[in-house]
């Protein structure tokens, strides 16, 4: 293939790809994403690989388990967004079945939006959000059977039950003879940085036997296993220290909507985000100098539920003040 690339074509080409071929290696796809780019003349940043990877399991589209190198395609589901006016959102697998069928009824019945990713600079497009407006909500499980897709009413309230809380893991070795790879986190950096000792509490990173890296949350001596951010958010919960935000919207009637803010060095963890993500169906955008991300369209009721879960208590932002001429300040 030759010609410039837009974001549709790449970003849903690889979901077409995903989608057909069901599960695989997490690293191969990682790869796949970078050499993909690279034939289409795509120059990506560091890491922009693994960003794609994570923000395409946030939209639901991918299932990865990083741990076990898997990664799986996610079932198609339309599923309405909390408060949106009439906007369901279409997600997971999109097979050469399910686009035909999207087509067929975008042509015939289905009011479809169809909104192209934008990347920023050194980004991997990702695919297309698909969004179909509806009348009365009866109306999406037939429209879901003929996609061939799962009917969910709400996926983004539905994960408010299922979030996993921010403890430690079950206990685990320590760093051993690995402490010429060993990495604590400092909170007031917020990064990690190399450390010749393990005699603190705190929140360490080494390479294993295998080269793997291992993440490992220390408390009153003892290790514990646990996911690299939900090991952030037990440090920040450690020394009280707050990493999110909350601002309802300014509409009549949108007090109980706003955007939730999460500082750039605690990323939400994945099930976390796909709660957070899927009440948009959009990534989240990336703020000033590059410090936060904000989620539109999040219900008070589930910031709170995932602040609560990571151990942080949700600040609430002042609401815009509607000025004249419509605008907010």
């Amino acid at each position: 293939m030759t010609g410039p690339m837009s974001s549709n074509e790449f970003g849903g080409i690889l979901l077409r790809w995903l989608s057909e071929s069901r599960s695989g290696k997490a690293s191969v796809l990682r790869d796949g994403v970078r050499s993909q780019a690279q034939a289409w003349g795509l120059e990506l940043k560091e890491y922009a690989d693994w960003d794609w990877m994570r923000k395409a399991a946030a939209l639901g589209f991918i299932d990865v388990d990083l741990r076990a190198d898997r990664w799986s395609v996610a079932p198609p589901v339309l599923t309405r967004l909390p408060h949106a006016d009439g906007l369901a959102l279409l997600t997971g697998a999109r097979t050469a079945q399910i686009s035909a069928r999207v087509e067929e009824a975008a042509q015939e019945w289905m009011e479809l939006i169809t909104v192209p990713h934008r990347p920023e600079a050194g980004e991997a497009p990702l695919p297309d959000t698909l969004l179909c407006q509806y009348e009365d909500p009866r109306s999406l499980q037939k429209a879901a059977e003929f996609l061939g897709s799962r009917y969910v009413p709400c996926a983004a309230m539905q994960l408010t039950e299922m979030l996993p809380q921010a403890v430690p893991g079950p206990e685990s070795a320590p760093p051993g003879g690995s402490t010429n790879t060993l990495e604590k986190y400092e909170l007031r950096l917020q990064r990690f940085v190399p450390v010749g000792r393990d005699d603190e509490d705190g929140l360490y990173r080494w390479r294993g036997a295998d080269y793997a890296r291992l993440t490992r949350v220390r408390r009153n001596g003892v290790f514990h296993a646990v996911e690299r951010e939900t090991g952030i958010y037990l440090e920040l919960a450690r020394h009280r220290t707050g990493a999110m935000r909350w601002r309802p919207e300014s509409g009549k009637g949108r007090g109980g909507i706003g955007r939730l803010f999460v500082d750039r060095y605690a990323p939400l963890p994945a099930l976390h985000e796909r709660a957070a993500v899927l009440c948009s169906g959009f990534p989240p955008s990336v703020g000033k100098q590059s410090q936060t991300r904000a989620y539109d369209n999040v219900p008070r009721a589930l910031a709170e539920a995932i602040a609560a879960s990571l151990q942080q208590n949700l600040e609430t932002m002042p609401r815009p003040v509607a000025a004249t001429g419509g605008r907010t300040q």
